[in-house]
């Protein structure tokens, strides 16, 4: 009688051990790296799509805490703590606004899937926070976040395209390319 009451056991992610649970999270939030790394032509059945329909919002909290920490290190001693507080709090509410907006509109889009969506596509400018650090001359990093704003905002716009109605596609992704503008800027001043 045991032993068929144990066969009828399904392991969930609450019994299986630590590091499998760390494990399958790591790979979940590289494998969303992966989709805003190489921006493609999103459709409704996209890979890149599905695979930010399973939301989490491990991936943008390290992406965001990443950022802060870049402008933090790169403040005067002054303002380092609002500087960081800035860089955590604005990309949360910035996405915050954006999601509200996409979903006012029409869009197909659960709050956290865009929430996450948005955090994810903040890699690229993060890893921008870091490069910038390396070198100190205004070209180099002028052009570093340049490039990578357009490639934040064509991440997500693709994105965020596919899960908006088609007549209110531009009020869809105006703000959003003006959230990016923004972090941009926070980059550029540091």
């Amino acid at each position: 009688m045991a032993a068929a009451a144990q066969s009828h056991y399904i392991e969930t992610s609450l019994d299986e051990p630590v590091w499998r649970t760390l494990w399958r999270d790591l790979k979940r939030v590289l494998e969303k790296l992966f989709h805003v790394l190489i921006p493609r032509v999103w459709s409704h059945k996209s890979k890149g799509v599905e695979a930010l329909r399973d939301w989490d919002l491990w991936g943008p909290l390290i992406i965001c805490l990443l950022l802060a920490v870049m402008l933090f290190l790169g403040a005067d001693d002054k303002s380092k703590g609002l500087i960081f507080a800035a860089a955590f709090i604005i990309p949360w509410l910035g996405a915050g606004v954006v999601t509200l907006n996409s979903v006012l509109l029409g869009g197909k889009i659960s709050f956290f899937q865009a929430i996450c969506l948005l955090g994810y596509c903040v890699f690229p400018l993060a890893v921008a926070a870091l490069l910038v650090r390396l070198w100190d001359n205004w070209v180099y990093k002028g052009v570093l976040v340049g490039v990578t704003f357009v490639w934040s905002t064509f991440s997500s716009v693709g994105f965020f395209a596919a899960l908006v109605p088609p007549n209110r596609k531009a009020l869809a992704t105006y703000p959003v390319f003006l959230f990016y503008l923004i972090i941009a800027w926070m980059i550029l001043q540091s």
